[in-house]
């Protein structure tokens, strides 16, 4: 009877031990199917990283060339629709509310979306964008410059998101205490009174 035991135990062991990497395999091609990237040294974040640098240089012609004509931005709770409108808000921010606006301590990083990954409504990705694939870049820092009216100081956390389709920014937002700009807008109000 122990050698039967035995004989069995020994066959399930080589069973077990024949199959397991079948299933390794068959999970790890699975997993694949919705498998996401996050890049960080890729195109589209080196070109975020350059919107930046530019936009430190007051140069809004780079965001001309950025933006898609029908892009849609949201700071906050504020919306702003088609990139004339935006270019038209970047020139009041730079032009008259700060100078030496600069990011420190920017992070960018680009998130390709798998065609299976979820969306916030429980769509997927490819329901969202059927024709090419869902990218997302990330990007937060810090914000520092000098208000133009006050001279005062600013430096403010911010994290702001941009959707790319065909190489330009169709959809962008923006996260950050916007208090410090409410008092720069507030004392150049005041000063053209």
């Amino acid at each position: 009877v122990f050698f039967w035991y035995m004989l069995d135990k020994k066959i399930m062991e080589t069973i077990t031990l024949t199959l397991l990497p079948f299933i390794l395999i068959l999970s790890s091609l699975n997993a694949e199917e919705e498998k996401s990237y996050l890049k960080t040294k890729d195109e589209i974040s080196t070109k975020i990283r350059k919107y930046y640098a530019e936009m430190s240089k007051e140069n809004i012609k780079f965001a001309e060339t950025f933006f898609s004509e029908d892009v849609e931005v949201s700071i906050n709770d504020l919306k702003v629709s088609g990139k004339k409108n935006y270019i038209e808000r970047l020139n009041t921010i730079h032009k008259k509310l700060f100078k030496d606006m600069k990011v420190e301590e920017l992070h960018v990083h680009t998130n390709y979306f798998s065609p299976e990954a979820l969306t916030s409504d429980g769509k997927t990705a490819a329901d969202i964008s059927p024709d090419e694939p869902l990218i997302w870049t990330n990007a937060w820092g810090t914000i520092t410059g000098v208000g133009r009216v006050t001279n005062k100081k600013i430096s403010f956390r911010m994290h702001m998101d941009f959707r790319t389709s065909k190489g330009k920014v169709i959809h962008m937002l923006a996260y950050y205490d916007p208090t410090q700009m409410n008092e720069e807008i507030k004392a150049l109000e005041a000063s053209e009174k």
